[in-house]
C-alpha cells in the first residue's frame, strides 16, 4: 500500500507493533552495513555543503533561473553547487585525506597522491535510492569549455548507474496515485 519494498514494509510493520525483527547475519555483514552507512553519510555531508554552496553563487543560481527553474523547486530536488575550486571539500570535511571520500566518489586521487573534488564548477544534482537516501550524484558543468556538460558519481557499493533512476523515489508515490510514467534522459528533463 505505501509503496515500499518487502522488507522496508515488514521492518514499518514491526517498529509500529513494538517488535523488532529477527536477522541472521553472515560473518562480515555488519561491518558491511556499517560502511555503508558511513558511505551515504558522506554523501548526505556533501549534499548539505553543495546546497550551501548554491546560496553562495550567483552564477549558478542565474543558470538555474534561466532554465525556470525556482528556488522552491531547487529546494525539493536538494540542488546545489560545486565551487570551482580544486579542494572545496575540505571546508565540509574535517579529514580531507580520509579514504571514504575517494571511496564514495567525492574526492579522486591524482598524480603524487594528490587529492582533488571529483566535481568542481557543477549544479550539483543529488541522486537518491528508492528510501529516498542519496547514494550519488550527477553535476552539470557551468562553463561552456567543460570536458563532459554531464557528470555522474562513480560506480559505488551504493550506486550502479544502470540500476538507478533519478527521482523514482518521488516517481513512486506519484505512481501509486495512478497515471501514466514519462521517462527522462537528463535531470534538468526530470525537474
Amino acid at each position: 500500500h505505501a509503496g515500499k519494498s518487502f522488507p522496508d514494509a515488514v521492518e514499518d510493520l514491526a517498529r509500529d507493533a513494538g517488535l523488532e525483527v529477527p536477522r541472521v547475519e553472515r560473518p562480515g555483514e555488519r561491518d558491511e552495513r556499517r560502511a555503508l552507512d558511513d558511505l551515504t553519510e558522506r554523501l548526505s555531508t556533501a549534499a548539505t555543503f553543495y546546497r550551501a554552496q548554491l546560496k553562495e553563487s550567483p552564477r549558478a543560481i542565474d543558470y538555474l533561473k534561466s532554465r525556470g527553474l525556482t528556488g522552491t523547486v531547487a529546494a525539493r530536488f536538494a540542488i546545489g553547487y560545486a565551487p570551482d575550486e580544486w579542494t572545496s571539500l575540505e571546508r565540509a570535511f574535517p579529514d580531507y585525506q580520509d579514504a571514504g571520500l575517494e571511496t564514495a566518489g567525492l574526492v579522486v586521487k591524482g598524480e603524487g597522491n594528490k587529492r582533488y573534488d571529483r566535481f568542481r564548477d557543477r549544479i550539483m544534482f543529488p541522486i537518491p535510492d528508492s528510501r529516498g537516501r542519496i547514494i550519488a550524484f550527477g553535476g552539470r558543468a557551468l562553463a561552456s569549455d567543460a570536458l563532459a556538460k554531464y557528470m555522474n558519481s562513480p560506480d559505488t557499493e551504493l550506486f550502479h548507474k544502470g540500476n538507478v533512476l533519478y527521482n523514482f523515489a518521488n516517481a513512486r508515490k506519484a505512481l501509486q496515485k495512478g497515471g501514466a510514467v514519462t521517462l527522462a534522459e537528463a535531470y534538468m528533463d526530470v525537474i
